[in-house]
């Protein structure tokens, strides 16, 4: 039986009094990749905020499987989280906006190693050389800056700094959504590389139904803040058992151009 990397039990949050996400659980297992589907405002990037503590959930309790062992990120103080940082990344979903453009390539990458104490200038070097290797990008990069990409090749550099901490959990969230669909493919592709070399485990924060059936073994649905259905992914794409879900699968266009798209009526579902 696969080992678990996360838990997440009753995790809840709200702002101003308005609940953005409430009571969700899940288990997501190590090496496999989870799909969180939903509307804009759903809770998605909440959710994936509060299991990082980039933001403090209200209630509910995140357990991660860290190299010593499990851990309560909730009860854990902020300075006592930095170690576990190491291990747990996110992939932004603007690969513009989420770069320094004042900052070369080599420094975005390095940057994190700096954080986290490594003060060797060669061995810094040796690891964004490398890092920019996997995410099959030149060496001459180091010495740009981040205008002198494209969207795809922004997205790439993002991810090599995610990745130079050498994390074993990482969240996309909408990495792929600011990008053109040939180069969406591109991305996805190597998103799937990584994970197979390193061994990552994805939460993949996505709206696009279309790539979370591609890259997600598992997929957990949102509507309002709550979980209305979660299960593996040919489940949950072939077998929905929620009104929410079978209106946002109507919504999925066909690849053949003849077949009319014919999305489900939401008051008739009662939504």
């Amino acid at each position: 039986m696969t080992e678990s990397l996360l838990e997440v039990r009753g995790l809840s949050k709200s702002f101003d009094g308005v609940p953005a996400v409430e009571d969700v659980s899940f288990d997501l297992q190590r090496a496999g990749t989870l799909g969180v589907v939903g509307e804009s405002g759903s809770g998605k990037t909440t959710l994936a905020r509060c299991i990082l503590r980039a933001i403090d959930p209200d209630v509910g309790t995140v357990r991660f499987n860290s190299e010593n062992g499990w851990t309560d990120l909730h009860d854990m103080k902020a300075r006592d989280l930095v170690p576990l940082r190491r291990e747990m990344q996110m992939i932004f979903q603007d690969p513009f906006s989420s770069l320094n453009p004042r900052m070369t390539v080599r420094q975005i990458i390095e940057e994190p190693l700096l954080v986290h104490g490594q003060r060797n200038r060669a061995k810094r070097l040796d690891e964004a050389i490398h890092m920019l290797e996997l995410v099959q990008l030149e060496r001459d990069s180091l010495t740009r800056y981040p205008h002198a990409f494209s969207g795809g090749q922004r997205q790439r550099i993002g991810i090599a700094r995610a990745l130079v901490l050498r994390p074993t959990f990482v969240v996309c969230d909408e990495s792929v959504s600011a990008l053109d669909v040939s180069v969406q493919a591109q991305i996805i592709n190597l998103l799937e590389d990584l994970q197979k070399e390193l061994g990552l485990t994805y939460l993949f924060v996505a709206h696009d139904l279309a790539v979370v059936r591609h890259i997600c073994d598992r997929v957990l649905v949102m509507h309002h803040g709550r979980v209305v259905e979660t299960g593996s992914v040919e489940d949950v794409f072939e077998r929905p058992q929620q009104n929410y879900t079978k209106l946002l699968l109507s919504a999925i266009p066909s690849p053949d151009p003849d077949v009319p798209l014919r999305p489900l009526d939401r008051q008739a579902l009662g939504l």
